[in-house]
């Protein structure tokens, strides 16, 4: 090779490298990026200053609290011991609540207690000012807030399936997943990082709710293998099979775990699903079992 011949090898050499460099750097960011996504789309995370299922619960028992508060001062019984203890207590819950059933269980006794109470006194204040329009006046406000906490319920319960604290039923699969026959090497038994990818397959696919042995899945739960003993919730759980139900589209969850299958399959590990018409996902339990349907 002569000198010229060297220097231009060289010279285009420079020149890809400066074209190719930023692609590369561009390509890393745009990969980098859709991890992140895809982390968050499956609730690994919530970005910084993003309420949870349970913060949205939380801060829409509050709304609910200041409404009433804001309605007994309207109708001028704020002020009553009654009224004063009762919004406490209902503030009191909201506060002590630790997940989106706790909520629902402030909304459903304490608010329920407050809008009677509020009520009550509203309507002693009234007959002794014996008027009539005002009278009608708080009957329709009373209705209006029932009518908005009713629908916050049903949100809320919504909501609580959804996150995994309340029961989900509907139709769903049962995937049982079983060690190679007769194995014993690491690659022919099921382990955590099997069962992980089994999960999140199913809510890639559009589950609305997953259980492994029992143990329902929410976006805290952890799943790990201590030597044989496959702990879900940091609770043990039945294994070979493992059995993992979900409640969804049931072709869209059998297709969705196909390839995964054949995968496991060329170690001799096996997967078995089944197709429900209706399965019931236990809540969320934490330090004991749950009920299984």
């Amino acid at each position: 090779m002569t000198a010229e011949e060297g220097e231009r090898l060289s010279t285009r050499s420079s020149s890809l490298d400066v074209i190719l460099r930023p692609l590369f750097i561009c390509a890393a960011m745009l990969l980098l990026l859709d991890m992140i996504m895809l982390a968050r789309t499956l609730s690994f995370f919530h970005f910084p200053g993003e309420l949870d299922e349970f913060g949205m619960a939380q801060r829409g028992g509050f709304g609910v609290a200041v409404q009433l508060e804001d309605f007994a001062k309207q109708v001028g019984v704020l002020h009553l011991p009654e009224v004063e203890e009762v919004l406490s207590r209902l503030d009191t819950a909201l506060g002590l609540a630790a997940s989106p059933a706790d909520v629902a269980r402030a909304l459903s006794v304490e608010a329920r207690e407050a809008q009677e109470i509020i009520a009550f006194a509203r309507e002693d204040t009234t007959a002794l000012h014996g008027n009539a329009h005002e009278r009608a006046q708080m009957e329709d406000q009373i209705q209006e807030l029932q009518e908005e906490v009713r629908v916050f319920r049903e949100e809320l319960s919504r909501l609580s399936e959804a996150a995994g604290f309340a029961e989900l039923s509907g139709p769903g699969i049962v995937v049982r997943a079983f060690d190679a026959e007769d194995g014993f090497r690491s690659r022919e038994i099921i382990h955590d990082k099997d069962v992980r990818d089994i999960i999140n397959l199913l809510f890639w696919s559009g589950a609305e709710g997953v259980e492994v042995g029992g143990r329902r899945i929410i976006a805290q739960s952890s799943i790990r293998c201590a030597g044989p003993i496959l702990l879900v919730n940091q609770q043990p759980v039945a294994v070979n099979p493992v059995v993992i139900r979900a409640v969804g589209n049931c072709d869209s969850l059998e297709d969705g775990l196909f390839e995964l299958n054949e995968k496991l399959q060329a170690d001799g590990k096996q997967l078995e699903i089944e197709v429900k018409e209706t399965i019931t996902l236990s809540a969320y339990t934490k330090g004991y079992y749950g009920s299984s349907h």
